[in-house]
């Protein structure tokens, strides 16, 4: 999808336009994928629920929305809590259970994530490094989809990410925290907007990721947030701040190699976090709750 960038961070770069929700069955699938880098295995290994019509001729090529919802709520293993929103603190929220299937799926992916980085190598002359996305790969927005009824608000979803609120995806800083001690450099890369720095640096750090305050290359820190400024950033070529997912990402995953860095494994919840290369392997998590193209 394309996207604009806004300077004072309060709506979200890359999200900002979802698919609705009757199509969330493009991605409501009970499966994992350890693929390679090249588009091509990726489709081969990870097979989406084929997404309905543009233009549907009968009612029957539609599933019902409410069912699409209540089928969600059930993968993640839907949960109340006390905890209130950081809109206005009216609403309690609500989130996956670390028994939910969404969660073992999640554990699958993450042992066989883990066992291939433990005897991968980077190649000669470069560092090993592993790549993740942020929204639903590091942390879990679960919580945020409940509360807007998985309809994306630029302004509730701001308050969400300012105020550092969500949970990790389960079992995620652990096998980050483990693949450091193995000598990996950790990096992070969301279609957040730089305005959002402050907050999603807070939320990761609080959750457990490492943040390392120190440059890399001309990047502040080892996450790399949405800006089509950035002097590794080349696809606005128009002027008009704008740049498609896959190119912004792939990129700046160029980008970090150019530095140095053999780039293991990309982790990523969406097609367009894992898709332009520049990383041996990808890992897609599920999430059927939104689709970006």
């Amino acid at each position: 999808m394309t996207s604009r960038s806004t300077a004072d961070g309060t709506t979200p770069t890359v999200r900002r336009r979802r698919l609705p929700a009757a199509v969330l069955t493009v991605v409501a699938v009970a499966g994992l994928a350890l693929v390679g880098s090249q588009s091509s295995a990726l489709s081969r290994a990870f097979q989406p629920v084929p997404a309905p019509p543009a233009n549907p001729t009968s009612s029957n090529q539609i599933q019902n929305i409410d069912q699409v919802r209540t089928a969600i709520k059930g993968y993640y293993g839907d949960t109340p809590t006390a905890r209130l929103d950081p809109v206005d603190g009216t609403t309690t929220l609500h989130e996956a259970s670390p028994d939910s299937a969404y969660a073992k799926e999640v554990g699958r992916l993450e042992k066989s994530a883990s066992g291939y980085l433990t005897g991968a190598h980077a190649a000669q002359g470069t560092k090993k490094a592993v790549l993740l996305d942020v929204d639903d790969t590091s942390l879990l927005t679960y919580d945020y989809e409940i509360y807007s009824n998985f309809a994306f608000n630029p302004t509730t979803n701001a308050a969400f990410v300012n105020k550092a609120v969500f949970p990790a995806v389960f079992g995620m800083p652990q096998l980050v925290q483990r693949v450091e001690q193995q000598g990996y450099t950790v990096f992070f890369l969301t279609g957040r907007s730089e305005g959002q720095r402050a907050g999603t640096e807070k939320n990761l750090t609080d959750q457990g990721y490492p943040v390392h305050q120190a440059a890399v290359g001309k990047n502040v820190d080892n996450v790399f947030l949405k800006d089509v400024t950035h002097p590794w950033s080349t696809c606005d070529t128009t002027g008009d701040n704008v740049c498609t997912t896959i190119e912004l990402k792939s990129e700046t995953r160029r980008y970090i190699e150019s530095l140095g860095y053999d780039i293991k494994a990309n982790f990523g919840d969406q097609f367009s976090d894992l898709k332009g290369g520049s990383a041996d392997k990808t890992f897609k998590l599920p999430n059927p709750m939104y689709f970006l193209p």
